[in-house]
């Protein structure tokens, strides 16, 4: 137990073994919030125990037999014995849970990221139990506030949610020139290809096995490196490539994969946080969905010509990465389209609220 001046964070992600983006943002935030404020904060995880990254989490870790959200009593346990400063919900906790984090005499931060889930935190159950809702998502790709959810914050004091885009650790030119050099690729002169956390599943089987087929397809037509991160929840051996332009990657630390991404020639992608951490770099992307939230998101991107949208078929990824590349006026158009846009992430954001959070 940390000592009582020191601030105690607790982070209750969804935690899943197809999904990572959770995870992955509150870790991010738990590093630099540790890089930042060191030994006075002690940071505590809430995790499910099947997924791969419970057992490498570098801080102290509750591990749990499910996502936190389906596991009301242990956290809610968890909460009280730990005493918490703040609680950060990332698309998780029930209204139960943060009553214990309120009688524990905790702040609540609940972070969402579509409308749905952005509804959950205007439920009326959690009246006075929120004091930050923040939304990783940029204005584009969210729908605005309902009017009842609007009249619901005024009557009823609701904490009314913040689209803050995505959120991502910006890393430093040494970090980024590392990252390209071990996968052997220079700037500018290949192709990031992710699926997600590499555990989605689709009628096809592995959603990350038919990027990388993709991948391997692209690199032949267009004789152009491709970098393919196949994700922490990859549930099989990594493939072993026999074309020296095709990289292998396992999971990446989310600084190495913004390096990567950052410095890219284009992305193929998954639409879930890669897409919209793309979006803020800047990159043209040919993007597919892979989970059920995804397909909307998608689309209003792809309406404002952010991003080329495709089905989840090799062939189809392919083609349409290699149309991008190769037609000069589609690849203006895209950029075009990304230069109009401020590179929107809540880093900056968020560092400034925890300062106002935490009082240190």
């Amino acid at each position: 137990m940390a000592p009582t001046s020191v601030k105690r964070l607790l982070f209750i992600p969804v935690s899943s073994t197809e999904g990572i983006g959770e995870y992955i943002r509150s870790l991010t935030l738990a590093l630099s919030l540790k890089q930042r404020y060191a030994d006075a904060i002690d940071v505590h995880f809430a995790l499910n125990q099947h997924t791969k990254y419970a057992s490498t989490c570098p801080f102290n870790t509750t591990l749990l037999a499910q996502s936190p959200t389906k596991e009301n009593t242990r956290v809610c346990a968890l909460i009280q014995d730990y005493k918490p400063d703040v609680v950060i919900f990332d698309c998780a906790g029930r209204a139960s849970q943060m009553r214990s984090a309120r009688a524990a005499g905790a702040q609540v931060v609940f972070i969402s990221q579509h409308a749905k889930k952005r509804a959950k935190g205007l439920k009326l159950n959690r009246v006075d139990c929120i004091d930050k809702h923040w939304v990783v998502q940029p204005d584009f790709c969210i729908e605005p506030l309902s009017w009842l959810e609007r009249l619901k914050i005024r009557c009823f004091n609701l904490v009314e949610p913040v689209n803050i885009g995505p959120y991502f650790a910006l890393p430093d030119a040494q970090s980024t020139r590392q990252a390209m050099a071990d996968r052997g690729v220079q700037a500018g002169q290949y192709v990031v290809v992710n699926a997600g956390s590499g555990g989605h599943l689709s009628e096809q089987g592995v959603c990350a096995d038919v990027f990388y087929k993709a991948a391997q397809e692209l690199s032949e037509r267009l004789n152009i490196p491709t970098v393919v991160v196949f994700g922490a929840n990859y549930p099989d051996a990594l493939p072993v490539s026999s074309d020296p332009l095709v990289h292998v990657v396992g999971g990446l630390s989310n600084a190495e994969f913004i390096a990567l991404l950052a410095n890219a020639k284009m992305g193929l992608l998954s639409a879930g946080d890669a897409l919209l951490q793309a979006i803020a770099l800047q990159l043209p992307c040919v993007a597919a969905p892979v989970s059920k939230d995804q397909p909307k998101r998608l689309a209003m991107c792809s309406a404002q010509g952010l991003v080329h949208a495709a089905p989840l078929n090799r062939n189809t990824l392919t083609a349409q990465a290699v149309a991008l590349l190769n037609d000069e006026q589609q690849w203006a158009s895209i950029q075009n389209a990304l230069q109009g846009r401020a590179q929107l992430h809540s880093q900056d954001f968020i560092a400034k609220q925890f300062q106002e959070l935490l009082a240190l």
